[in-house]
């Protein structure tokens, strides 16, 4: 049977695109490879061939972008062949509307090579963060992440104004583009965030922006973490839309920065603001207004040009910080005690508790937990199921854990759109 499914396989996307090797394997359990397949499609038609070649060969499809899936693949698919459609062929721009600001793309370009493209010409995706642009637009739209925010831009599902998906039994689906008052209920909804497991995402077409013309930046040193948050969230509410906005404890600072200004309960706020100069001076100094109502000190732009160096992935002085170990995302009134919960479990534990507060918007923002032994990152430690508990009982969301109460209704609609479980 292996032969023949390579064959088949083959026979739709081209021998040179079908392979076995461990290497390309990587995101499939060990124990699972031997009956595993990935295909690399060049079109959204191979691969509504390729789901139906699945549902007669009573095989299990899984897409994947850049193969970061926050899933492993063997969890996901059951004892079946799998075949691993990896979509990074499907990486063409179809359409590019510079007076309306329209995009059609396909599923399988990064958000680094659009805006590769759309540089030249003065356009961009968003102000969004470029550890998250390193994923293809099927993998960023298909996975819920809170990354793909801005104060400004919004999440980026909001930029999609039409999808193309392949379903279980192989048809497509085109969700036409039209102002969203006039198109009823919203079918490309379902498939954003369901990593493919309802349908495959194979193409979008996004609303897209001018490039700002200014970039400012700041940064406040404030009394507490509190006092930053607090500022940060209430220049929001008065309509500030910086660009993106990060709030360091002092150690962070000092690991981050390298700034060693903060006493142990200061903090750090740096941020970026975009667009014509007006409008970004406007924001710039909604923010100071704010930061100064709760005893901030501002220190002009020299830390937030480190910060945004690095955000960017530009040399700058100093070692590296490691990875967080955790990310959590609250609502803004909980964002605080999420942050506190973290670092106190931490030091129960043994432990100490690097945080910085990113990815802030009137929904709320990410706490990003560093845990240490001593100087030594600690990142599996004795800590790290404590923390994450303690996340959670404050009012956090583990990012990358999925809502179980959602599960029975997840379960009715895979039911309803793949009743043969052919999608992973």
């Amino acid at each position: 049977m292996d032969r023949d499914l390579t064959d088949k396989l083959a026979e739709i996307v081209g021998a040179a695109n079908v392979t076995r090797a461990t290497r390309d394997l990587a995101s499939v359990g060990e124990r699972e490879r031997g009956r595993s397949w990935l295909v690399r499609p060049g079109s959204a038609a191979e691969v509504a061939h390729l789901v139906r070649l699945a549902g007669a060969e009573r095989a299990t499809v899984v897409p994947v972008g850049t193969a970061s899936r926050r899933r492993p693949i063997a969890k996901v698919v059951d004892a079946r062949p799998r075949i691993v459609c990896d979509l990074k062929r499907l990486n063409h721009v179809v359409y590019l509307d510079e007076t309306s600001l329209v995009a059609q793309v396909q599923a399988g370009i990064t958000g680094l090579a659009f805006e590769e493209l759309l540089h030249p010409r003065g356009l961009t995706l968003g102000d969004f963060p470029p550890p998250v642009l390193r994923s293809t637009l099927g993998g960023m739209l298909s996975v819920r992440t809170p990354g793909k925010s801005t104060p400004r831009h919004g999440i980026l599902e909001d930029a999609v104004l039409g999808v193309s998906a392949v379903l279980a039994d192989g048809r497509a689906v085109h969700t036409r583009v039209a102002p969203r008052r006039a198109t009823g209920p919203d079918l490309g909804r379902a498939f954003l965030g369901s990593e493919g497991a309802l349908g495959i995402v194979t193409g979008v077409v996004l609303r897209i922006h001018r490039r700002p013309e200014t970039r400012l930046l700041d940064a406040h040193r404030f009394p507490s973490v509190d006092a930053a948050l607090a500022a940060t969230f209430e220049a929001l509410r008065r309509d500030a839309r910086p660009a993106a906005a990060r709030i360091y404890d002092a150690a962070e600072a000092r690991a981050h920065l390298g700034y060693a200004g903060p006493g142990p309960e200061e903090a750090v706020l740096v941020l970026a603001a975009h667009g014509p100069s007006e409008l970004a001076a406007a924001d710039r100094d909604v923010v100071a207004a704010a930061a100064a109502e709760r005893g901030a000190t501002q220190l002009g732009p020299a830390l937030a040009e480190i910060w945004w160096k690095r955000r960017h992935g530009h040399a700058v002085p100093g070692k590296p910080p490691p990875p967080p170990a955790l990310e959590a995302w609250a609502v803004p009134s909980r964002l605080a005690a999420v942050r506190a919960a973290a670092v106190a479990a931490a030091a129960a534990s043994g432990r100490t508790a690097r945080t910085h507060l990113a990815r802030l918007d009137l929904d709320g923002g990410c706490a990003f937990v560093t845990l240490l032994d001593g100087d030594e990152p600690d990142p599996v430690g004795p800590a790290r199921a404590p923390v994450e508990a303690a996340i959670v009982a404050a009012g956090g969301h583990l990012v990358g854990s999925r809502d179980e109460a959602l599960e029975p209704y997840l379960g009715s609609l895979k039911r309803i759109l793949d009743p043969q479980g052919i999608l992973g």
